[in-house]
């Protein structure tokens, strides 16, 4: 392998490209980041039409640990879900079993600060205002061109996208003939930003995702440091006939009238939403899917290779995992003694193969709790749910744990944990077909572990509810 130091040139400066930066660097790569935006756009991006950023275990464990405490101390550790029914009532949901299962909610420009700082610390060359314009996977290289229409060009050993959902380099590559499988849809949501009263955010509970879900909207607030609460309305967009939608609203007064029909509760601390629904466009949401991931010697990470709505809190998460992973493979191939662009191109298709699969995971688990943030936490069925669910980890941890923990709090690949929620789902609702949840949960929990075995087993073909009642009859609880 050449004595020199490896070269990489990183197409975005936000969050994950400068967090690769500053891995990269610390594997003494010579780096260079190329940004579109202006130094001024990228430090005020999250200003506006923007809701926090949820860091969890996942996210967090890629950090290093001084990095990790400055970004600590820009957030807000939230430790359940705090749901605000119709009625004036409140659920209370944790999100784990143990302090440690929190999301850390951190506003965008604060995490986009504090990682371009590092990035230009550990000696990043960064450059604002260029766009990429072209690319070439195969040398590594990518053409740029600033606001005076100058053109530069970067040559690295490796050549990484993290230009987000709209990624120009993902789009140059396909032009070059990268046999990429690139599918992108608009969903129906969108989101609005709404400014909550200091005398609204004083009201809430500090440590809680505050939501109030109406079906087939929400309303969110998130506590920050400084005591106010990013409030954010989640809605369709497009008109529908039964239903009021972000088009529907169109005057002040159907604005009020909705606001004190859903969110009596708040409504009287957002005293500029008529002006701010009728005038503010929603920022839409859309879901970009791609693969593969890697090309020559070029790799897409983060929302350039796998965009996804985020009603599970986990695009940053699985982006910052995404240069976890491909760090990690960057010193296993580098490290071989193989030629180094060989090694390269052998880490960016091994880091494809474990990627793609999970990103598809992610963003389907994702559009999954959209219904969950809207619906379903509104229901008292899936509170009882939830309640049996902990009790059952508790009694028996190895072979249950609650989806949302596997997803946040582990770093378990999203593609097993899909599969091992639908052999526990499985198991769980054959139980609960046999007895009643609210006056014989013990006997689903005894009951759980050799239902779980025999659907894990070889025999799949049996019924579910076949395993149980052969559990049952056996009494062996």
């Amino acid at each position: 392998m050449s004595a020199t130091r490896p070269r990489a040139v990183i197409v975005g400066a936000g969050p994950v490209g400068c967090l690769l930066a500053v891995e990269l660097l610390r594997r003494d790569f010579k780096v260079e980041v190329y940004e579109k935006c202006t130094a001024d756009v990228v430090l005020r991006q999250g200003a506006g039409r923007s809701f926090n950023l949820t860091l969890t275990h996942r996210g967090f464990s890629v950090l290093h640990p001084r990095l990790r405490d400055r970004i600590y101390e820009t957030g807000t550790i939230l430790q359940q879900r705090i749901v605000h029914h119709r009625d004036g009532t409140l659920t209370h949901q944790p999100y784990g079993v143990s302090d440690d299962h929190h999301l850390l909610s951190v506003p965008r420009r604060e995490l986009q600060r504090n990682l371009l700082a590092e990035a230009r610390a550990s000696g990043a060359e960064v450059f604002f205002g260029h766009a990429c314009v072209g690319a070439d996977a195969h040398r590594g290289e990518a053409m740029f061109v600033d606001s005076n229409g100058t053109v530069r060009r970067a040559t690295g050993d490796i050549l990484i996208g993290c230009d987000g959902a709209n990624s120009a380099l993902r789009y140059e590559l396909s032009k070059s003939g990268a046999r990429m499988q690139v599918h992108q849809h608009y969903i129906s949501h969108g989101h609005l930003e709404l400014t909550l009263t200091a005398e609204g955010s004083a009201e809430l509970a500090t440590d809680g995702m505050h939501l109030w879900p109406r079906t087939d909207h929400f309303l969110q607030a998130q506590p920050n440091r400084d005591g106010s609460a990013t409030t954010t309305l989640f809605m369709p967009v497009e008109n529908d006939r039964d239903h009021l939608r972000f088009r529907s609203l169109t005057n002040g007064r159907a604005v009020r009238e909705h606001f004190a029909r859903e969110y009596p509760d708040i409504a009287g601390s957002l005293p500029f939403a008529a002006e701010e629904v009728v005038r503010t466009r929603p920022a839409l949401l859309k879901v970009v899917d791609c693969a593969p991931y890697n090309y020559g010697r070029a790799v897409l990470v983060g929302d350039s290779a796998h965009t996804i709505v985020p009603f599970f809190g986990q695009g940053i998460n699985c982006s910052f995992e995404d240069a976890d992973v491909l760090c990690e493979l960057l010193d296993k191939y580098l490290g071989s003694g193989v030629d180094r662009h060989e090694a390269i191109r052998a880490a960016g298709a091994e880091f494809s193969e474990r990627r793609v699969a999970a990103g598809q995971a992610i963003s389907q688990l994702s559009m999954d709790n959209l219904h969950e943030l809207s619906e379903h936490i509104g229901d008292k069925e899936f509170h009882r749910r939830k309640r049996l669910e902990r009790r059952l980890h508790e009694r028996h941890p190895a072979e249950f744990t609650q989806l949302y923990q596997l997803v946040a709090f582990t770093r378990t690949p999203y593609d097993e944990i899909v599969r091992r929620s639908r052999i526990d789902k499985l198991a769980l609702d054959a139980l609960c077909d046999v007895y009643d949840p609210d006056t014989e949960a013990d006997m689903i929990i005894g009951s759980y572990p050799e239902v779980r075995r025999g659907l894990s087993g070889q025999d799949r073909r049996q019924p579910a509810l076949a395993l149980a009642a052969t559990a049952l009859a056996r009494g062996e609880h």
